[in-house]
């Protein structure tokens, strides 16, 4: 009974440290939403890994494991990107309302384009479940690539490096623009690099590699903002992947 129970303790971190990220975010905290959202993913890869060590994978698992995702890795990113709306200038609207009750509600509607991410999520979650585990290869970027991406965001735009960028990025058209972006890649039938199996060619090792090189460096070099180019590497990786390929 114990066994069992410790991968759902990891699992129920995760999704403790995506209600956490949530909280910070709400408040502009990104620094400290940005660790939380790390926690979480660093959780959810524990919560699969005892599960397959001890063997004691279950249905009740993998439903818990989704929901602790969608929390950490939809919710929480969605919530980030609603505030970088807010930090973008947008001033709410003020709409009376008379029925059922007298109030008047004060709202920026753009912040409601933030949350097609976790719509997206949603969707990416769902076919990973029916799809089975894509132990190989991940069909479409994986949820906590793009949490971390858009945790990291609002870190890398203080950097003095990338600091010209915020007013093109931090913006309605911008945000707008990466918003989209990553709701169709996570759900696109694109195939992307797994660090489950290495047993998945030449190229792909070398990838690999050369991702685990470059990732402490940025990082480095920028501080936790620099996940967010991390994750873009790994895309530019991906897309010069599949191009070798169908080339070959």
């Amino acid at each position: 009974m114990i066994k069992k129970s410790v991968p759902h303790f990891f699992t129920s971190l995760n999704l403790l440290s995506g209600c956490f990220s949530i909280y910070f975010a709400y408040i502009f905290q990104f620094e400290t939403a940005l660790v939380f959202l790390l926690s979480g993913v660093f959780f959810d890869v524990l919560d699969g890994l005892f599960a397959r060590l001890l063997k004691v994978e279950s249905q009740l698992g993998v439903q818990l494991d989704s929901m602790a995702d969608m929390v950490t890795c939809g919710v929480a990113p969605g919530i980030i990107m609603a505030q970088l709306f807010v930090m973008a200038g947008n001033r709410p609207l003020e709409i009376a309302i008379s029925w059922p009750y007298n109030n008047v509600v004060e709202y920026i509607p753009w912040v409601l384009i933030g949350f097609l991410i976790p719509l997206g999520a949603a969707f990416r979650l769902a076919r990973f479940n029916i799809n089975g585990s894509q132990k190989k290869h991940f069909s479409g970027l994986p949820t906590p690539a793009m949490a971390l991406f858009f945790g990291a965001l609002p870190l890398l735009f203080k950097h003095p490096t990338f600091s010209f960028l915020k007013p093109f990025v931090i913006s309605n058209l911008g945000l707008i623009f990466l918003t989209l972006l990553f709701v169709i890649l996570m759900n696109a039938n694109f195939e992307m690099i797994a660090f489950k199996s290495l047993r998945t060619g030449i190229i792909d090792t070398f990838l690999r590699i050369l991702l685990v090189v470059v990732a402490p460096l940025l990082i480095f070099l920028f501080g936790l903002g620099g996940i967010s180019l991390v994750i873009l590497i790994y895309l530019i990786f991906n897309m010069v992947k599949n191009s070798v390929r169908r080339i070959v």
